[in-house]
């Protein structure tokens, strides 16, 4: 079988993170699967992908419904996810129905747990790189909620650098951050 494009796919972070509208079609997953990556997480909670057959996908479930936020622990989840991928050089798709309320709320706290942008600017980022992301006022408070989260936790703990750098005009690459541990 050969992979087909997922609906509004694209990758966020080339190489670690990926997003994409819900892979409604085994083409889809092998797509996925294709382009070397490794791990599918799905935030729907009124219906989950057919990832039966592809054994070489891990995926994880976080069911978030539509239009509402996810949790503080579930944004933990997923970071906590991208963090072990990454450590294993492996890549990371996330899909909602659209590919843009959860799924961008998402990629927004990862923003700011890895690179530590402020709030704003981690909407605005993941806005311009995904039109039409953080589709509620409620998802867009969770991600300056988390934003607290990490800060606060960044001030109560220590603080590892990692050795990367980010040119935000340019999407690549890693902003030197720190990994709060939960």
């Amino acid at each position: 079988m050969m992979g087909k494009f997922p609906p509004y796919f694209s990758w966020v972070i080339e190489g670690l993170l990926a997003a994409l509208a819900f892979p409604s079609q085994p083409e889809h997953i092998e797509y996925l699967k294709d382009n070397n990556i490794k791990h599918l997480v799905s935030l729907t909670a009124e219906r989950i992908p057919k990832v039966d057959g592809f054994p070489d996908i891990n995926w994880t479930h976080i069911p978030i419904k539509d239009f509402t936020a996810p949790t503080l622990p579930q944004v933990d989840e997923f970071v906590k996810l991208l963090d072990y991928a990454k450590k294993e050089n492996e890549a990371v798709a996330v899909h909602c129905a659209a590919g843009r309320g959860r799924t961008g709320t998402m990629i927004a706290s990862y923003l700011i747990k890895e690179y530590g942008l402020p709030a704003e600017e981690a909407i605005t980022k993941t806005r311009s790189l995904r039109p039409g992301s953080i589709e509620t006022k409620d998802q867009e408070k969770l991600v300056h909620t988390y934003y607290d989260h990490i800060k606060t936790c960044s001030n109560s703990q220590n603080v590892e650098s990692d050795s990367y750098s980010f040119d935000l005009s340019l999407h690549e690459g890693h902003l030197a951050s720190g990994n709060c541990q939960s």
